[in-house]
Parts: C-alpha cells; structure tokens; sequence
C-alpha cells in the first residue's frame, strides 16, 4: 500500500544565516520541521543567491558553520557607497514565488523541485536566522506589496536584527520598515535570541525589535547563536505560531462579520 501524501494547509520559507545554506538550515532546524509538519505547514528551505569566499568568513562565524562545505549569504560585504544588494535576493525569493524556482545549494543553478499542488498553497509566514533573520525583517512589512500575494501572518526570527542603516547605501531600504508608531496589525513577529550570544548580542538583536514591538514578542533562550532545538523551545515556538494564526484568522471573521452587518443596513435602508 502505497504511503499516505502528506497534506498541507500553507507554507512556511526558512531563510537561513550567513556561510549556511538551505541544505544545512534544514539540518539544523529538524525539530521544528517535524512539528510544523504535524500542523499541516509545508517548510521551504531557499538558497541566499550569493556565494561567501572562504576568506571573508570571520573566525566566530567559521567555528559554528560550514567547514569544507559551500557557503552562502543574502548580501556580502558591501562595495564602496553601495549598501547591502538585497535587489538580488528579493529576485531570488520572486522567482520561487512566481515560478517555483530555487539556486541549488553548490552552485548558481535553477533547480525547480516544487509539486503543482504546493506551488498554489499559499505563504503564511517567514523563519529566519541571523542573516536571513534580518532579511526576512526588510521584507515582512510590504511582504504583499513586493511580491503581489496576500499578506504574512507571521514571522519568527532567530538572531535576527535589523539591517544597519548608517551604512552607506542601506537608506533606500528605509521604506521597507514599518512605522514604530503605527504598528502592523496583520501579522505578529517572534524574536528569539540566545542569551549567550556573541555574534549579534542583545544589544543588536532588540534592534528590529524596537520598532515592532506593537506586534511583537520576545523569546530568550539559554544558549548562543543557533536555533534551539530543545522540545520546549520547539513546543513555545509553534504554540506561538498557532496562537498568531488564530488572532489574524479572527481578525479576518471580525472584519467579515462587520460588512455583513454594514450590508444589512444598507439594505435595510427605508424600510418600514
């Protein structure tokens, strides 16, 4: 007898950090996987379009990833006035939402591995580490905007911060973040940082933080700079997400629920 297909209600991207890949973020990740599959989320790992020379690796960076295997990122170190080439990598997440195409993870090469039935399922939500953490916090905001699909429900950031605007370049992408003042009421964002991390430190991992705590929370865990994959973690982190899933889908009866009765009135408008 044949296996039973799994079936999924949406999707989830997971964007990984910097030197890792789709490949490695997968590995690193199992635990949180396995439970989103349970709640009927298909994961979808992507590959940073760009390719980190060895050399440019930090030796904090090179002690936790990668080792002899292929590194990527979602900018690199920016060139002159430049800031970080984001373009590139928001071309790189069109093409997967538009044509169901990935970069392979040892090259630059179009692989396009997604069924039909999936490429239709609609993106609820981003997970991200460090680098893709904060590329995924560039993106969250106009998420609808820059890809022409319906709005996330979600993010959960691992290491995450937001981009540096004092770098030269980087205030084009000023527009992306949301207003502080004016929180984001369709969707929520997970903080997750680790309470002995050294690579982005507490400091800068409240950054993005800070001008989203309308529609944010925050979760601290006794480690460093990875994703826990301890089952209490895992179990925080996917309550999370089911209880944000069920605001914005009450959300979204509220605001039906409003027109039907604003209908109503309408026609009910002159009679006696």
């Amino acid at each position: 007898m044949a296996p039973k297909t799994q079936q999924f209600k949406a999707k989830i991207l997971f964007l990984h950090g910097f030197t890792q890949t789709a490949s490695t973020f997968y590995s690193k990740t199992s635990a949180l996987r396995k439970r989103l599959h349970k709640l009927e989320y298909k994961t979808v790992y992507l590959n940073g379009p760009y390719l980190v020379e060895p050399t440019s690796i930090g030796s904090d960076l090179a002690l936790f990833d990668s080792a002899g295997l292929t590194n990527r990122g979602w900018w690199l170190k920016p060139k002159a006035d430049e800031g970080f080439g984001l373009e590139t990598s928001i071309e790189t997440l069109r093409n997967y939402i538009e044509k169901g195409e990935m970069i392979s993870d040892e090259d630059n090469s179009v692989v396009t591995i997604e069924l039909e039935e999936d490429r239709s399922l609609p993106i609820v939500g981003l997970v991200g580490f460090s680098q893709g953490a904060a590329f995924a916090g560039v993106l969250a905001h106009n998420f609808d905007k820059i890809f022409n699909i319906a709005p996330l429900k979600f993010l959960v950031l691992y290491g995450g911060f937001k981009i540096d605007m004092k770098i030269k370049g980087n205030d084009r992408f000023q527009s992306y973040f949301p207003d502080p003042e004016v929180p984001d009421k369709h969707f929520k964002y997970l903080h997750v940082y680790g309470e002995l991390d050294t690579v982005v430190g507490e400091d800068r991992a409240l950054t993005l933080y800070d001008i989203t705590k309308g529609n944010s929370d925050l979760l601290k865990h006794p480690g460093g700079h990875f994703v826990p994959n301890s089952r209490l973690l895992v179990d925080q982190v996917t309550n999370w997400i089911q209880v944000a899933t069920a605001e914005t889908h009450e959300q979204k009866e509220k605001k039906e629920e409003s027109l039907d009765d604003l209908m109503d009135m309408m026609d009910n408008l002159g009679k006696a």
